[in-house]
Parts: structure tokens; sequence; C-alpha cells
């Protein structure tokens, strides 16, 4: 089978053709089509980067994933923070996210890149996540924040 490695135009694309597919995949099939593509490259990632089942510290998780997705990565998102709390639950903050570039919105619309987090963080603790976004800046919040959790 071929291999397509676009040697003059890389791994990138403009966010805007991202957006179509996310929108219209939405309107079309709703949400979890989108969360599930999000939690397998999550998963993923962190398969790629060796750090299954590794349970670091947030701050690590953080830079891991910044390095990966940020600036110097694919370009996903920035991330401001990442929590553990006691309960074994994440709050991800993060800033820039292709989900929302340009986008207005009543309600979050960060699926894939909540789905990202919470595969991400499945890998890392071994444990399965559920997670919800509750700021969005497509909502005119300042950043976008997840809550991920234990299943």
């Amino acid at each position: 089978m071929g291999s397509n490695t676009r040697a003059v135009l890389g791994s990138f694309m403009d966010a805007v053709c991202f957006q179509y597919l996310r929108i219209n995949t939405e309107e079309t099939a709703g949400r979890a089509p989108i969360v599930s593509a999000g939690r397998k490259r999550g998963y993923e990632l962190i398969e790629s980067l060796g750090l299954m089942g590794s349970n670091p510290e947030a701050s690590v998780i953080q830079a891991k994933l910044d390095a990966a997705l940020g600036a110097n990565g694919t370009r996903l998102c920035l991330i401001t923070s990442i929590t553990r709390n006691a309960n074994g639950s994440y709050e991800v903050r993060l800033v820039e996210c292709a989900c929302t570039m340009g986008q207005t919105s009543t309600e979050p619309l960060c699926a894939f890149t909540l789905g990202v987090f919470i595969g991400a963080l499945h890998a890392i603790s071994g444990t399965r996540m559920t997670g919800r976004e509750t700021a969005c800046q497509a909502m005119g919040a300042p950043e976008c924040i997840y809550q991920i959790e234990p299943i």
C-alpha cells in the first residue's frame, strides 16, 4: 500500500479545513464520533511518547502534551495548566484550541480536543476516563476548561 508523505506540504493543514470536518460531522452524526477520534488520538499519542501507565506528576503531563500539541507540535492548542485532583480526576485549561478558532457559540465546541485529553489521561493513568467542557472560548470564556474524571 502506498503512502502520501506530502513532501512539500508536510503534516499540517489549515485549521479551517479541520473546522469543516468537525462541524459537518457533528451536524450529521453528533459529537460522539469527534470525541471518539480525539480519544484515539490522545491514547495513541501517549503510547508514542512511551508514557503508557506511567502516571507522572501533572506538570510532566502538561510539559509532554504541550510539546506534542502546542506551538512546537501539531498546534492543536496551548495548554495553560493541568491539575490532578485527589480523587484521580483532572482539570485541563487551554487556549487557542483548533476547535474554537473563529467560532462563536452558545455551547461548548471542543469535542475533538476534549477527546484527546480524555484518551491521553486514560493512557497515562491506566483508568478509563470521561469528561466535560465547563468553559469554552467560543462562548466568550478566557480559556477552555475540561473536567476529566475516572469512570
